[in-house]
């Protein structure tokens, strides 16, 4: 397995004009990010719009991945899913890809207990075929206590915690379990505080401006790892405008117009087709200036 220490860049979903996936620009897309500075690509997450998409369409959008990737990066797939069954079916079908790991979030929709959350990831590790990274998003369904994170650090095939939470007091406190299961992998989910996490320890990040802008991902994490900390603040700091801008649209369809101004590739915001047209528009405006500016200040 490679080292999946460093930055994940988390890939937006372009469709076409008939919300079909458009697999050619999947791809077009792995090429260009194994090209870049980051440690790996993770395809249908919550950036990748996944409950948007069949099972046949996500494993789809895997294979276009693996192959426009190649072996340059680490692939990590995503295996969030409304129940077990089918977590276990993309993870099996990732595995075959030669995944490199998988991701999942506590089932979604219904509310469930730490117990059961607990439950889910002992048989999905159980069961996947590969290794498992638990991901914190409780914006969207039941978040993963720390306590039943610290039970699940030692389950053979769980190797790791995506955390999405922007709170920096809980990311402190997962830190400090990391000094005790150092093999355990930690990732800030949120660019805003990616230079903050990685100075509280964290191995990593899966966020969506690392396959968005890449570069701009990987010069924080450049500065930080030569001892630069004043250059890191910078990078940090000329990356929150972007940031900013891209999320005053409903999530993704900011970080697909960003990965669209960065990539030069075609991005139809399918699912965001009842936005007034001129609302978008000036977002987009928006977003390619900020980031022409952001790759100046580099």
């Amino acid at each position: 397995m490679k080292d999946l220490r460093g930055a994940i860049g988390v890939t937006v979903t372009p469709f076409k004009q008939d919300w079909q996936v458009d697999l050619d620009t999947v791809r077009a897309q792995a090429e260009r990010l194994s090209q870049s500075d980051i440690t790996g690509v993770f395809p249908c997450a919550s950036t990748g719009e996944f409950p948007h998409l069949s099972m046949r369409e996500q494993c789809d959008i895997y294979q276009a991945t693996r192959e426009g990737l190649g072996d340059s990066k680490a692939f990590i797939a995503s295996a969030c899913a409304p129940n077990l069954q089918q977590a276990i079916g993309y993870a099996r079908q990732a595995k075959a890809l030669k995944a490199d790991a998988c991701v999942a979030c506590p089932p979604y929709y219904y509310a469930l207990t730490q117990e059961e959350v607990a439950a889910f990831y002992r048989a999905l590790a159980r069961e996947a075929g590969l290794p498992v990274i638990l991901y914190h998003v409780p914006f969207f369904t039941t978040g993963i206590d720390i306590d039943t994170v610290e039970m699940l650090m030692d389950i053979p095939g769980i190797i790791g915690l995506k955390d999405s939470s922007a709170n920096m007091k809980r990311i402190a406190h997962l830190c400090q379990l990391h000094v005790k299961h150092p093999a355990f992998l930690l990732y800030s989910g949120t660019d805003d505080c990616l230079l903050p996490a990685l100075a509280a320890g964290v191995d990593g990040s899966m966020t969506a401006l690392g396959a968005g802008a890449p570069s701009l991902v990987a010069a924080v994490y450049q500065a930080f790892r030569q001892g630069d900390l004043s250059r890191a603040i910078q990078h940090q700091q000329r990356m929150l405008p972007l940031l900013k801008a891209a999320d005053v649209l409903p999530f993704p369809l900011g970080y697909k117009l960003l990965a669209q101004a960065y990539h030069q590739l075609p991005m139809t915001e399918a699912y965001h087709q009842l936005l007034p047209a001129q609302e978008v528009q000036a977002a987009r405006s928006v977003i390619q200036s900020l980031l022409e500016r952001a790759q100046c200040q580099g």
